[in-house]
């Protein structure tokens, strides 16, 4: 995993820091370019949002329906957080500045890239 993120890292201009975020919120894998982010604290934070973020079930399932992938963008920064699988995601921190667009598709291919490790 530590050689996909650090591949993210290396394309994307702006790249700050990526991890792969297990559904508790504690990564599993991470990998920094700027040691001014912390990305266990941007981790923590971005599955808690997609917890918050998540459908109930409408067939009164137990499980809830979680986002695919959620960007945030403001003064700081860019934040892809994407599915990967089995309860995964990618967290993807760029500086500002960074094309939305290109960082999205990075965190997107980085995720096929690591739904391969994780099967």
């Amino acid at each position: 995993m530590k050689q996909v993120l650090d591949a993210v890292l290396a394309r994307l201009p702006g790249a700050r820091g990526a991890a792969v975020v297990g559904p508790d919120g504690i990564p599993v894998e991470t990998s920094q370019k700027d040691p001014g982010v912390n990305m266990e604290w941007a981790a923590a934070e971005g599955i808690d949002l997609i917890r918050r973020a998540a459908v109930p079930p409408s067939d009164g399932g137990l499980a809830a329906e979680t986002p695919d992938e959620i960007t945030i963008s403001g003064r700081r920064g860019l934040t892809v957080l994407r599915a990967v699988g089995a309860g995964y995601f990618l967290c993807l921190v760029a500086a500002p500045g960074t094309l939305t667009g290109r960082a999205r598709y990075e965190a997107w291919r980085t995720g096929q890239e690591l739904r391969e490790v994780l099967e």
